[in-house]
C-alpha cells in the first residue's frame, strides 16, 4: 500500500522543515502578532546565530515564503507579522510540536 500525501500536508511539512520558520511560527501561536526583531528572537531560540544576518534571512527569505503560502501576514514597511488567513491550517502541527518539544524520540519500529 503505497500512501499519498496531499499537497497542502507537503507544504506544511516543507514550512516547519526549517527551524527558523518554526521557531517563528510557535511563536506567533503564542503572540498572534509581532515584530519583526521579536520573530527574530523567537527565530534564534537556542540556535547561537547571528541575529543581524537572521533577521536578514527572514526578511528576504522565511517570511516572504510563509507570506506566500499564506501562513502569516507581513508588513515589510512597519516590520509586523500576524497570523495568516491560513495559519490556522498549520496550528494543530505547531500544537503538537509545541506540546512535546523536549519528549525524548523514540528509536526505530518494532
Amino acid at each position: 500500500m503505497v500512501a499519498t500525501a496531499s499537497p497542502r500536508l507537503d507544504e506544511a511539512f516543507d514550512t516547519l522543515g526549517n527551524v527558523h520558520r518554526r521557531r517563528l511560527l510557535l511563536g506567533l501561536r503564542r503572540r498572534r502578532r509581532t515584530r519583526l526583531d521579536a520573530a527574530t528572537r523567537d527565530a534564534a531560540v537556542g540556535g547561537g546565530r547571528d541575529r543581524d544576518r537572521l533577521k536578514l534571512e527572514l526578511f528576504h527569505v522565511h517570511l516572504p515564503k510563509l507570506a506566500d503560502a499564506g501562513f502569516v501576514d507581513w508588513n515589510r514597511r512597519r516590520g509586523s507579522v500576524a497570523c495568516g488567513p491560513r495559519f490556522d491550517e498549520i496550528e494543530p502541527l505547531l500544537r503538537f510540536l509545541d506540546e512535546h518539544a523536549g519528549e525524548p524520540s523514540v528509536g526505530g519500529c518494532d
